[in-house]
């Protein structure tokens, strides 16, 4: 949420924050989106699209006018899904707290890119 333009606190007031994300995180008046869910990458991001599933679960009083569309999240039970999480090559952000232990390759993935990140980074500060 800190990642938004905007959040919205318990009392409904409105405070800026970081502003990488463009839009505005608000408090909702009952638990949103609550339980367990399988994660599909819909789009490449930073996980890519070959990752496969990932479990996660959500339970959350807030929501946001930007949550993002890298993957589609799907209840077991029922089949409601939505689309979710903010992603790119650098990001991923979103409201689904991952199991990784559901998938190991997302957490490898995620650290291969962080690697490539600093290596880049090294790189660039040379060259400076």
């Amino acid at each position: 949420m800190y990642l938004h333009r905007e959040m919205e606190d318990m009392e409904g007031n409105s405070y800026p924050m970081a502003g990488v994300i463009d839009g505005r995180a608000y408090r909702t008046e009952k638990l949103g989106r609550f339980g367990y869910i399988g994660l599909t990458p819909r789009r490449d991001q930073m996980f890519g699209m070959d990752v496969g599933e990932i479990r996660a679960h959500e339970f959350h009083y807030f929501d946001s006018t930007a949550c993002g569309d890298a993957f589609e999240a799907r209840k077991p039970v029922g089949g409601r899904g939505w689309n979710c999480v903010q992603g790119t090559d650098t990001l991923i952000a979103g409201f689904p707290h991952l199991y990784y232990y559901s998938n190991p390759e997302t957490a490898r993935r995620f650290l291969e890119a962080c690697t490539a990140r600093a290596e880049k980074r090294k790189v660039l500060m040379r060259d400076e």
